[in-house]
């Protein structure tokens, strides 16, 4: 998922809500909102078991998301143009930042599911370390215990692999993107209907209208037509068309037609949700209410929202073995494994474990990142 890890192309959060005037050049810190916004919508998803997916609104928005930002970084460092003596220097570099700021927390985070220890983890370590746990959940038809969500890190990591190299193909024409986007859709129908597996999903071209939604994004963004769209009613006004799929689909028993066309349906809504976010500003004018995202608590948890994703599965594997361990009856167990009180403990748990990832590997590796620059004149933005 933006991948959970923080964006290469928005400079890094100050700790909590910049002062004005100390906004770097470029930086949109209403995205740490959506960042935390969407990791805890998962999270809640995950952790209470919900029947309405609410974790999807939270992965579709970081995968156009993810879109919009590897795009344009790509754009903007020319990672593809020219000789290949000129782009591949570029391109190592943007392959270097990626590996400096995810694969370092994921492996720690690897660690310590191994000494849990999770029984796919341990039983296949191989899939989990090169990352490829997307794939291994396919061919088994199942999830792990405690590491599910590994496969959406899976999917953004070979997205980060190839899409420069798709770029390099199809260079800034919308319509190549738009063509991606109808051919990922047409794959999940395809791949769906004759392959009969609920899992066609993990599987990253099933995720590439997301992506591709979210180059578009960065390509029309300026647009006055796309612009007068950037209002926050419109993104609403998406997401309960979702949700109205949702239950549609549900109430007639049609749950493979929202399994094959959600992710479409919720990448438009992710799209609008953006490009409103895109369109705040920075700072609010004086005497303008500053918007919810740039709340400080906010900018606080999406600057560690990776952290949060990455340890967030594994702690109610952990929190039922030691109810299991301290309660032997059936009803004590059943009440202190509900939503709830699971939602209630691991909360502070996951927030502890991610203020210390990010004060002890993250933040160190993201200011290494940053002096790994793609020219001495190029800034990021």
């Amino acid at each position: 998922m933006l991948s959970l890890s923080d964006s290469a192309s928005v400079a890094p959060a100050p700790a909590g809500l910049a002062v004005p005037g100390s906004l770097p050049s470029g930086y949109r810190p209403a995205l740490n909102g959506v960042r935390a916004l969407a990791v805890w919508l998962v999270v809640l998803g995950h952790w209470t078991l919900l029947p309405f997916p609410v974790g999807e609104m939270g992965r579709l928005t970081f995968f156009v998301l993810s879109g919009y930002l590897i795009s344009g970084i790509a754009w903007k460092q020319g990672l593809y143009q020219g000789p290949a003596r000129r782009w591949w220097g570029p391109l190592r570099t943007f392959y270097a930042r990626r590996v400096l700021r995810i694969i370092p927390p994921y492996y720690a985070a690897l660690a310590l599911g191994a000494l849990l220890p999770l029984a796919t983890l341990r039983e296949y370590p191989g899939w989990f370390l090169l990352p490829a746990s997307n794939l291994l959940f396919y061919r088994l038809q199942r999830w792990g215990e405690g590491v599910g969500h590994f496969w959406t890190m899976a999917v953004d990591e070979q997205f980060y692999l190839l899409w420069p190299l798709l770029l390099a193909v199809v260079g800034r024409r919308t319509a190549a993107f738009l063509a991606v986007a109808v051919a990922s859709l047409l794959f999940r129908i395809w791949w769906g209907t004759h392959q009969g597996s609920g899992f066609v999903l993990v599987l990253l071209p099933a995720s590439l209208d997301l992506f591709a939604l979210g180059a578009v994004l960065k390509l029309v963004e300026r647009r006055p037509a796309v612009q007068r769209w950037a209002q926050g009613r419109w993104a609403c006004l998406a997401w309960a068309t979702w949700v109205a799929f949702w239950f549609a689909t549900h109430l007639t028993n049609a749950h493979g037609l929202w399994l094959l066309l959600y992710p479409t349906v919720g990448s438009g809504a992710a799209f609008l949700t953006l490009n409103w976010v895109l369109s705040l500003p920075a700072r609010p004018a004086a005497g303008q209410r500053p918007s919810l995202l740039l709340h400080p608590a906010l900018q606080w948890l999406g600057q560690r929202s990776y952290g949060c994703y990455l340890y967030h599965l594994m702690l109610p594997v952990l929190y039922q073995r030691v109810v299991y361990r301290l309660f032997a009856g059936a009803g004590t167990r059943a009440e202190l494994l509900g939503p709830l009180p699971t939602a209630l403990l691991l909360t502070p748990v996951l927030l502890l474990i991610t203020a210390a990832s990010w004060r002890w590997m993250e933040a160190p590796l993201d200011r290494l990142k940053h002096r790994l620059s793609y020219t001495s004149t190029s800034t990021v933005s």
